[in-house]
């Protein structure tokens, strides 16, 4: 009999089989496996298992009744998945030992198990079943994993199975009682609405809000630019803002074209050095110096992690533990050109302590590399393997000392006041490079006493400003200041609000649809966008993960919940409805075609229930003037020279033409 370990993703399993012995790779149905001996190394890809209703037909909610099905009978899309399935189901015929090597975190925990309890036919608690446990691709740490061997983590399994229930509960049953309500009042769109997607958008559009009914008001800054051997400086008046423009005025009919220097303070103070990279930080690091989204910054860091360059990335955790040999990372980097400064650097030190950071994972450690070498790594892959590497040196580093002056001037009585900031000693910004953000200030030696002359006075008329909005960075650090969504799901749930409509631009701004189901939702379902009932169930889900908690009752709390949110639904449906119809159709609209050629309506291009286009009266359903279109896809392409109303353009599977919508234009009319 044999021993089938199973892997979450393809490279992950032939990695695996290589490190514990001298792997033969085999094909079956496309799909290849590896064979060590009596040890069979064969991959997931992915969850390839997922929740579904259990009788499908016509739409209703609320729906409770599930199951577990391979993901290819779920949706097309996962039709690529029945081969790895297959694949796996033969190949555990003849085995008689199992082992979850997939990623060790929660979603890893469900993929193995479900893989093994449904695939397999094996129930996963049984002592059949082991688990390996790695936090890097790195052959010694495949090797350990091997060596020792876990049971499953039965607290994580159950959280993870009661996440994706209650996430598919509500995720389903209010995504189609949204759905139902608009197309009911002829809104014919799709809307979705998840668990953590809800109060998300809110909290979003709570931003929106405050910046749109945000009133800006006057103020004025006085500026002296100041001249010394050459060099212009400039200094702030002491009332840094004046809300009243005449007495900025008075202020600086006061000055004249000498300045005394009255008084220098000079402090010096450390910085620490930054704490190595949990997920979320890496994220925000990786928008601020290189614009990369934290979506493609997951994705790369993946990429990083299953080719061994890098530890596991889903990791909440700032902290690097004494087990890690840090020394011998370095030693092996120090053997890339780029790194040599630095290496040789930390290698000279008595000891190697990092500057750890407050959040833990009980999983795994702070992002580091691995010490295995990447040949013509480029793009974003590049960046963010650099960006890794030298937060690993320099959370090592010393301390680092900023000078900071303050410089207090007199002209005529009118105090102004000059700062200035540099690094003193380096210290640990050496080993970050290029990514240390304090930036250098520098003033002109000063004495106290000196007199400075004025080269100009500026009153500079400015306007306060309303809050920023959230980017694709800082909303990641809100939701989990807020708890709300998971460090692995978070990037990925502000994908889904922008894919469905609701959020628009890199400065994130919520658009009149995604406005319209928060007001809509806060009115007749608040439940649907409350943070605290989220919080709760994460909270709750924690608390089964610690064995604190069982998760049948977290379900039923779950069940209970929707059920009295899709009460409160039904009871609203129609004015939901019309409410959500009227937001769609205005979103959709845009710029009108031209004017209504049977009421005083604007004509807009439309889609139809059966997913054509045609052109309609924005008065509708007051005014039912129609035009029809032929199928295919339809864009605007210009307006017409004869009648000024628009011209799109038809792309079927002939060629493309354009026309004029106006039925009446004289373009037409022949003779």
């Amino acid at each position: 009999m044999s021993k089938l370990i199973v892997t979450e993703k393809p490279n992950v399993a032939e990695r695996i089989a290589n490190s514990i012995g001298n792997a033969e790779r085999k094909r079956r149905g496309g799909i290849a496996y590896y064979v060590v001996g009596d040890v069979i190394v064969a991959p997931a890809v992915g969850h390839i298992y997922t929740l579904m209703e259990k009788e499908k037909g016509l739409w209703k909610y609320p729906v409770f009744d599930i199951e577990w099905v391979p993901s290819y009978k779920a949706s097309k899309s996962s039709a690529f998945t029945r081969k790895y399935l297959d694949n796996i189901k033969h190949l555990s015929r003849n085995c008689d030992e199992f082992i979850n090597a997939c990623d060790y975190d929660i979603e890893g925990e469900v993929i193995g198990y479900n893989v093994i309890k449904h695939a397999c036919g094996v129930d996963p608690t049984s002592s059949k079943v082991s688990r390996m446990k790695y936090s890097s691709l790195t052959s010694k740490s495949i090797t350990e994993a091997y060596r020792g061997l876990e049971k499953i983590n039965r607290g994580m399994v159950d959280a993870g199975l009661t996440r994706h229930v209650l996430d598919w509960y509500w995720g389903i049953n209010l995504s189609r009682a949204l759905t139902l309500a608009i197309r009911r009042a002829r809104g014919y769109t799709t809307l979705s609405i998840g668990r953590v997607q809800g109060p998300a958008l809110k909290f979003l559009a709570l931003r929106d809000r405050k910046i749109n009914a945000f009133k800006p008001e006057p103020y004025w800054e006085l500026v002296m630019v100041l001249l010394k051997n050459k060099i212009k400086f400039t200094a702030l008046h002491e009332q840094d803002r004046f809300t009243d423009e005449k007495k900025a005025l008075e202020a600086k009919k006061k000055c004249g074209v000498k300045a005394l220097v009255k008084k220098i303070s000079r402090r010096k103070t450390k910085k620490k050095p930054p704490h190595p990279f949990d997920l979320t930080t890496l994220q925000t690091e990786a928008y601020r110096v290189f614009k990369i989204s934290p979506k493609d910054t997951l994705q790369i860091a993946q990429e990083l992690y299953t080719s061994a360059f890098i530890s596991y990335p889903r990791t909440s955790s700032q902290q690097l533990p004494s087990d890690i040999d840090y020394a011998e990372i370095i030693k092996k980097l120090s053997s890339m050109k780029e790194y040599k400064e630095e290496t040789k650097l930390l290698l000279s030190m008595k000891k190697l302590k990092p500057k750890n950071g407050k959040k833990k994972d009980p999983a795994h450690p702070a992002i580091h590399p691995t010490g295995e070498i990447p040949k013509n790594l480029g793009g974003g892959n590049g960046k963010i393997f650099d960006l890794i590497c030298r937060r690993f040196f320099a959370s090592f580093g010393d301390d680092a000392v900023r000078g900071s002056l303050k410089v207090e001037f007199d002209n005529n009585g009118e105090l102004f006041l000059s700062k200035g900031s540099t690094t003193v000693e380096p210290g640990w910004q050496t080993l970050y490079g290029r990514y240390t953000r304090f930036k250098e200030e520098e003033l002109p030696n000063l004495e106290k006493g000196e007199v400075l002359d004025v080269v100009d006075l500026l009153l500079e008329g400015k306007e306060t400003q309303p809050p920023k909005r959230y980017t694709p960075s800082s909303i990641i650090r809100e939701m989990e200041k807020k708890n709300l969504g998971t460090k692995a799901t978070r990037s990925q749930i502000i994908d889904i609000l922008f894919r469905r409509g609701y959020l628009k631009g890199k400065s994130i701004e919520v658009t009149p649809l995604g406005l319209s189901v928060v007001d809509t939702m806060d009115k007749y379902c608040p439940n649907v966008l409350s943070e605290k009932l989220t919080r709760k169930f994460e909270s709750e889900m924690e608390k089964i993960r610690s064995d604190e908690l069982d998760k049948d009752v977290v379900l039923e709390e779950g069940r209970d919940a929707i059920k009295e949110i899709t009460d409160e639904f039904k009871n609203s449906e129609a004015v939901i409805g019309a409410e959500l119809a009227k937001s769609f159709r205005s979103a959709s609209q845009g710029e009108t075609l031209g004017e209504c050629l049977e009421c005083d309506g604007g004509l807009v291009l439309r889609k139809s229930k059966y997913g054509g286009f045609f052109v309609g009266c924005s008065n509708y359903p007051k005014c039912t003037f129609k035009i029809s279109i032929p199928k295919g896809r339809v864009r605007r392409t210009g307006k017409c020279s004869v009648c000024g109303y628009a011209v799109l353009t038809l792309t079927s599977s002939k060629k493309p033409f354009s026309f004029c919508i106006n039925p009446k234009c004289k373009s037409k009319k022949r003779g």
